[in-house]
């Protein structure tokens, strides 16, 4: 007898560079300010510039209060390269609370390539 008769399978671009952004994780410190450093990335040099926006959204984290919130429009990895970061401002507190998360969106990329991981999640890690 058959138990699955169905099974997913998913066909990964290889034809040229695929972009992605990734994930961060950091301790979100009693005071002041820190920065999570992110890096959008290659699968491989593109021939061209590749260009693509930015935007960071709130999930458990909120924009104003634990982060500042970030946009970014016509960030570029010029050809040849492989990647580029940018930054979000954190900001400390220290309130017990549990680790809160906010979203890192690429969008509007350019010919060139295409996306693969277009969202990162930067994790504030609590340290009260």
């Amino acid at each position: 007898t058959l138990y699955d008769r169905q099974a997913i399978a998913t066909i990964y671009n290889d034809d040229g560079p695929t972009l992605s952004v990734n994930d961060v994780s950091i301790s979100e410190g009693n005071a002041g300010t820190k920065v999570a450093t992110f890096t959008v990335f290659l699968s491989q040099a593109a021939a061209v510039p590749i260009s693509y926006d930015i935007a960071t959204s709130n999930l458990a984290a909120t924009a104003g209060s634990d982060y500042v919130a970030k946009s970014l429009a016509g960030e570029t990895i010029p050809a040849g390269q492989l990647s580029k970061t940018f930054t979000v401002t954190l900001k400390g507190d220290t309130s017990v609370e549990a680790n809160e998360t906010f979203r890192v969106t690429l969008s509007n990329i350019s010919e060139g390539a295409t996306l693969f991981k277009y969202t990162g999640t930067g994790t504030i890690t609590n340290d009260d």
